[in-house]
């Protein structure tokens, strides 16, 4: 019976944990995606200046651009970019410049 117990209180503290965990892990998708080629100070400040209407974009053309940049990885045709996805990197861009 104390087996019970225990497995269901793991059980519990791992699904508290998983849950409070998935906000956190939404909020920090810009980080995830910055830090993959730039400073986590700079990331931090960009974060802090990004519109949030346009962190989503932002998020999305980051991606893009991560791709582009790995080995092997085709040139950013902005032709490949929605509107949204160039307003958003457009968006860190100017972010950035005043993070320095």
């Amino acid at each position: 019976m104390r087996f019970v117990f225990r497995i269901l209180g793991v059980t519990s503290v791992t699904i508290l944990a998983a849950g409070l965990a998935l906000p956190a892990q939404a909020q920090d998708a810009f980080m995830q995606v910055c830090l993959q080629t730039t400073p986590q100070k700079m990331c931090e400040c960009i974060s802090s200046k990004l519109p949030a209407d346009k962190r989503q974009a932002a998020i999305e053309g980051l991606r893009k651009s991560n791709a582009a940049m790995r080995p092997g990885g085709n040139l950013l045709d902005p032709a490949n970019l929605s509107q949204e996805q160039m307003q958003g990197l457009d968006a860190v861009v100017i972010a950035q410049a005043n993070c320095t």
